[in-house]
């Protein structure tokens, strides 16, 4: 979880410092690319994974043991030190949930400004 977590918290944090820049106001186009980058980043991450995940297991472990790995977010040096612990599940959908409020937030102040 932690390679998807660095992966969609690069494209959510430069989202982040966008919308609060912009007086917490995020058009329709931000709305759509924040999540979109988000997905993509953490696919990218996991790049390395795809493989144990189809059973291909003598992929898998060529590419565990690739330092060039490390072009997927690092993947290849976070495996050496990572330990599996639920802050990072717990991270991953405090962003989520963060986008989707932004979301219901300007759906909500759209909706007002129609009235």
């Amino acid at each position: 979880m932690d390679h998807m977590l660095l992966g969609a918290a690069i494209p959510f944090v430069v989202g982040a410092l966008i919308y609060f820049r912009r007086g917490m106001r995020a058009g329709f186009s931000m709305m759509l690319i924040t999540p979109a980058l988000m997905i993509i980043g953490a696919a990218w991450a996991i790049v390395p994974d795809i493989p144990r995940m189809l059973g291909l297991m003598d992929l898998y472990s060529k590419m565990d043991r690739d330092p060039r790995c490390n072009i997927f977010f690092w993947h290849y040096s976070i495996d050496r030190v990572e330990e599996p612990l639920p802050v990072y599940s717990v991270l991953f959908v405090l962003m989520i949930v963060s986008v989707f409020f932004v979301a219901w937030r300007e759906l909500r102040l759209a909706e007002r400004g129609a009235a």
